[in-house]
């Protein structure tokens, strides 16, 4: 009897001993469930919160601006942009004839860029706002209030430099422009482009180059060679139309 009585207690210790140990198991899983529930709602605000962001919007005339890009989300965006859109060719049109330019895909960010404000349109009503014979062409700029009311409704986001190590200033490079002044950081600004039309060793390492002329340097050429005024801003203006080519 002693010997049954023994052996029950131990079966009691041990399922008590069972029972207790699931116990403990469990808020641990509960844990991994919790934290993952949180993950996926976060992942859900952030997903409405782009989508609520990238809209295009409207001025009071009914113009089409751009959408609003933050600049903590401008890697994200674009790198999502670069994965969606894979063109590497655009053409610039112009009353002195067409520049088709090449898109360097080791620059995904600008390329990206490049595309986005093609396909949003903001490059209408822009012109070539500088242009200096054996030096540079430079364009996507206006003095009218569209273009400025485009680049703010985008955030006015900039780009962090990438520059290309074995890639230099030479003729037909394309560049971003940048500010030159209270910018450590060097941030490039993406609605603004340069057409190299020589070797420029000043320049290097200093602007991100981000693509090259395929065709129509020869228009180039001749843009660079306009009467301008002080600011060497073409004194008759000179729109452009740019175009994705494939």
């Amino acid at each position: 009897m002693k010997s049954n009585g023994l052996f029950f207690i131990l079966v009691i210790l041990f399922t008590l001993s069972c029972k207790d140990s699931s116990q403990k198991e469990t808020p641990v899983n509960d844990k991994i469930e919790e934290t993952r529930t949180k993950e996926q709602v976060l992942k859900e605000r952030k997903e409405k919160e782009i989508a609520r962001f990238y809209k295009r919007s409207v001025n009071r005339k009914g113009d089409s601006l751009l959408p609003y890009i933050p600049q903590d989300s401008v890697k994200v965006f674009f790198t999502r942009y670069a994965q969606e859109h894979p063109e590497t060719m655009v053409r610039m049109t112009t009353t002195y004839g067409d520049i088709e330019m090449e898109l360097f895909e080791e620059t995904p960010l600008y390329r990206a860029s490049f595309l986005f404000l093609i396909n949003n349109g903001y490059f209408d009503e822009t012109v070539v706002h500088r242009a200096v014979k054996g030096f540079i062409v430079q364009a996507g700029n206006s003095d009218n209030m569209i273009t400025a009311q485009k680049k703010g409704s985008a955030g006015n986001y900039q780009l962090p430099m990438h520059i290309l190590p074995d890639v230099k200033h030479s003729y037909g490079t394309l560049s971003s422009a940048k500010y030159w002044e209270n910018n450590p950081e060097n941030w490039h600004n993406p609605f603004d482009f340069f057409i190299s039309l020589r070797a420029t060793k000043h320049l290097d390492g200093e602007h991100t180059i981000f693509g090259r002329v395929a065709k129509g340097m020869n228009v180039a050429e001749a843009i660079s060679k306009v009467e301008t005024d002080s600011r060497d801003w073409p004194k008759t203006d000179i729109y452009i139309e740019m175009s994705v080519m494939e």
